[in-house]
């Protein structure tokens, strides 16, 4: 009898089933449904208390279970290894036998200490076995900057990993993907588990022999994408009987879809930076596309659209919303580009042509910033995240959008692509049968990590007490004023011979302020999306004595900045940020930064009433306000502007990704359930 069989046989009898990996056949019944109910009324109320109730129990933390993890540990710390090898084996087994008895996962969880003190010459803490134990139930742990992440994980991906179905651990970038695999296989193979990784430049074989792994780790885009191809290799609802006969077909049905999907399923995932990946990363959809045809007509035309654009002028012509991010031609706009139509080609004559080309040249100008949204690189545009700085390879805005940048920017223009599969991250993780993670920052977004992936946050302490100080926001009227405050509290905190953090929030500004400390005689490394190839040598330098690195947010996520000795006697890390972030979390696992594992360390912020955030979410009165009071009052007005500002802010952005759930889960129930 075949493997898929009797898999078939042990799901309808109700029996334990084997450890043997799932073939890729059974992806369509290990998922969970996507189709996201859209709650109304009374239902968003009760959705919403039923997530406050689930956090509320999730409160009492597994420590009495942590204790008995750690004392039965110091059981395997006289085995030899052929002893640990063979218990080992003997635990997996009665694991596997009966994974409803946390007896057997507290011992497994004791032999994946030893192997982690063995192989890697690290002993996890209390708070790492507990988050380890919160993390196989499922939770999403928020877990302080420094306290070991990549290390707890182990524990809970190794178990479920024993189970056969595959565990994904998805990380933020391919470089933190590539080096976690390769940190943690020593411990995996103690524990008899198989680990790869995806890479960006991998095969499809390499893909495939990655996901047959038990554990496999890869960023967010990598799996997400893999999973898209798939799903244009495969049916959109395979039928059993196909599974059956494809699987017991031998060769006459290898030619069919199960040879050239990668994926195995989505059985489990373990989600690193969760607060990234499934909230700031969810209103981001991840399209399968194709390029068409762009001739060079319909290049002039594009280029067109950005000379005339410049003609223009706001208010009179055309309305710029940069709350919402909106552009709209006015009516006297309207007349008079339909003046100059009658000197352009026939295909300016359609008045909505015309305008369609117009609003997004406008809207490229007026609201997408080189440096802010967007670098260039070897002639081509290439987007930047807002909230991490990193650039999105691959990626393109779309309905011509893309296209006005580049004409802006008088670079060669790309040709526009067509959508083959589309899927948010909100869908795409909602997918996964079972789905936990971890992070730094996550109770800001409880609500929306319960409603959309029924995650709750459960908040585990730090090892050491954290001797981070916080110095109170400095408001300044100008940009310019607080770049010269900033500058000067530099060249304090290096002279002092601290290692000193300086955050940017773009990576104009990252440059600008660069440039800025050298002109002050200051030496320093800049960070930023356009040198992420030096990022783990600037990192590794910037703990030194007297050390200044600027840098975007991106250097916030899944690095170590370690202190040597003088640098810890001198005070630690100094973390100066130079805005402030839409929301609060961003800003908190900036400051978390420094402090780490009871380190010494400051964290301070220089905010300037001119920031984009008051611009775009500000209450203006009060800003205003706060401009003209003196210094003093100024500080006390500013940060209550600032708090109003990120509140506002957060609420738009929360919004904007409940109506991407709302829009997802529409389009799914719509369509139409058909074979290929």
């Amino acid at each position: 009898m075949t493997t898929l069989t009797h898999e078939l046989r042990d799901r309808l009898s109700g029996r334990p089933q084997t450890s043997v990996p799932q073939p890729r056949l059974w992806r369509a019944l290990a998922e969970r449904s996507s189709r996201e109910q859209v709650t109304r009324g009374a239902d968003v109320f009760g959705e919403a208390s039923l997530g406050v109730m689930a956090r509320w129990r999730a409160k009492r933390l597994p420590w009495a279970a942590a204790d008995r993890v750690m004392g039965m540990a110091k059981e395997y710390m006289g085995h030899s290894d052929a002893a640990l090898d063979a218990e080992v084996e003997r635990v997996r087994e009665a694991y596997i036998a009966s994974q409803n008895d946390l007896a057997h996962v507290e011992r497994a969880f004791a032999l994946g200490y030893e192997a982690i003190r063995r192989e890697l010459g690290l002993s996890l803490h209390r708070v790492q076995v507990v988050s380890g134990l919160l993390l196989y139930r499922g939770a999403c742990v928020e877990l302080a900057t420094g306290e070991g992440k990549t290390v707890t994980a182990i524990l809970p991906a190794a178990v479920r990993g024993w189970q056969g179905r595959g565990v994904h651990v998805v990380t933020v970038n391919d470089y933190l993907a590539r080096r976690d695999a390769e940190t943690t296989a020593p411990a995996y193979r103690r524990l008899g588990v198989r680990v790869g990784s995806v890479q960006d430049d991998s095969t499809s074989s390499d893909r495939l022999e990655a996901y047959s792994r038990d554990v496999t780790y890869a960023s967010d885009k990598q799996v997400i994408f893999d999973h898209l191809r798939d799903r244009m290799a495969s049916p959109i609802a395979p039928r059993l009987a196909g599974l059956l006969l494809e699987q017991a077909g031998g060769r006459v049905f290898r030619a069919g879809w199960a040879s050239r999907v990668v994926q195995r399923g989505l059985a489990c995932a373990i989600v690193d930076e969760a607060d990234s990946v499934l909230i700031d990363e969810a209103i981001t959809p991840a399209i399968l596309s194709q390029a068409t045809s762009t001739d060079e007509g319909d290049s002039d035309h594009i280029r067109a659209a950005s000379l005339i654009a410049w003609e223009l002028r706001e208010a009179e012509d055309y309305e710029v919303d940069r709350r919402l991010q909106r552009v709209r031609l006015t009516d006297a706009g309207r007349a008079r580009v339909g003046s100059m139509a009658d000197r352009l080609p026939a295909f300016w004559a359609g008045p909505r042509r015309r305008e369609e080309l117009l609003v997004q040249a406008i809207t490229a100008r007026e609201l997408y910033i080189l440096g802010t949204d967007y670098v260039i690189t070897d002639g081509k545009v290439h987007i930047v995240d807002r909230s991490t700085g990193r650039v999105l390879p691959g990626r393109q805005w779309q309905l011509g959008l893309h296209q006005a940048v580049e004409s802006k920017e008088v670079v060669d223009i790309t040709p526009q692509t067509v959508t083959s599969a589309r899927s948010s991250y909100q869908a795409y993780f909602a997918r996964y049968s079972r789905l936990s993670g971890m992070t730094g920052t996550a109770r800001e977004v409880a609500g929306e990590l319960w409603r959309w992936y029924r995650l709750v946050v459960v908040r585990v302490p730090t090892h050491k007490p954290v001797r981070r100080v916080h110095r109170a926001d400095r408001v300044l009227a100008t940009e310019e004023q607080r770049t010269a405050a900033v500058v000067a509290r530099v060249a304090e905190l290096a002279k002092s011979g601290r290692p000193v953090l300086v955050g940017a929030r773009t990576v104009s500004a990252s440059e600008s302020l660069g440039e800025r400390l050298r002109q002050a005689g200051i030496s320093c490394q800049v960070l930023n999306a356009t040198r992420e190839s030096d990022e783990a040598g600037i990192v590794a330098a910037a703990g030194q004595q007297g050390a200044v690195t600027v840098a975007t947010p991106m250097a916030g996520r899944g690095t170590d900045i370690a202190l040597d000795q003088k640098s810890r006697e001198a005070g630690g890390l100094a973390v100066v940020a130079t805005s402030r972030h839409d929301e609060n979390r961003v800003d908190r696992q900036f400051f978390g930064r420094a402090g780490r594992q009871g380190d010494p360390g400051s964290a301070e912020c220089f905010i300037s009433l001119d920031d984009e955030l008051f611009a775009r979410h500000g209450f203006r009165p009060l800003v205003g306000l706060a401009r003209r009071s003196p210094p003093g009052l100024r500080d006390v007005l500013g940060r209550l502007a600032r708090r109003l500002a990120q509140r506002s802010a957060s609420g738009a952005w929360a919004s904007s990704r409940a109506e991407t759930a709302r829009a997802e889960a529409w389009q799914e129930m719509a369509m139409p359930v058909v074979t290929r």
